[in-house]
């Protein structure tokens, strides 16, 4: 089962594809947590990517593939997995059909910008196991300590006012066009991202079951 997961940054599909990861047992492919791995760990690709996540602006597609084309020919991905953060525009979408990739259900977690603001603004995460916190609707039960493993909290800064509002308007730009050409081939949904966490899975694991 291959699922790919659009949205705008904040829309909840790293918490979704969580909990799909744990019903069906295949793994989260994450661009974003995979570029934020490359970052700390790969110096000379580090000068390639970080200047985009930095302004908000997507990495070059020719990077992201290579990326992308390494992670899916690991072993845990024969029985499918969950795409999420990629594609983010049609060229990309072309990309990954280049490497025989078939996705089975594309679907949106739709929220409305002022939403996203309002979720990205109080968002935290521990530099050290990645766990994300919100200053209003997920606090830490110590300030500026995580929860999990007792590392320290920090706003990214891709989660920076500025950078939300470029990364929303890269999102309308670039990612929207794939509503249409997924529609085309049958296998795009949407999904109301703005009702409880509960509400969110039960209609995203309805629209992955069905057919």
């Amino acid at each position: 089962m291959k699922i790919l997961l659009l949205g705008a940054p904040g829309a909840g599909k790293g918490t979704q594809a969580k909990k799909i990861k744990e019903k069906f047992n295949i793994p989260i492919i994450s661009m974003g947590d995979m570029l934020r791995e490359i970052i700390k760990t790969d110096e000379e690709m580090k000068k390639k990517v970080e200047p985009y996540m930095e302004s908000g602006k997507l990495v070059p597609d020719q990077v992201v593939g290579e990326i992308l084309k390494k992670r899916l020919e690991k072993k845990d991905c024969e029985k499918g997995f969950v795409l999420d953060g990629f594609p983010r525009n049609l060229s990309q979408a072309k990309l990954l059909e280049k490497t025989g990739v078939v996705v089975d259900k594309v679907i949106e977690i739709c929220v409305s910008d002022d939403e996203i603001i309002n979720r990205l603004e109080g968002r935290i995460i521990c530099g050290e196991c990645g766990e994300i916190f919100h200053m209003k609707n997920k606090k830490p039960k110590v300030d500026g300590e995580c929860d999990v493993c007792g590392g320290k909290l920090k706003t990214r800064k891709d989660d920076e006012k500025s950078t939300i509002v470029e990364r929303l308007k890269v999102f309308h730009i670039e990612t929207e066009p794939l509503q249409d050409y997924y529609l085309k081939k049958g296998i795009f949904f949407k999904i109301d991202g703005e009702k409880p966490q509960e509400e969110v899975m039960e209609n995203l694991l309805r629209e992955i079951e069905e057919n």
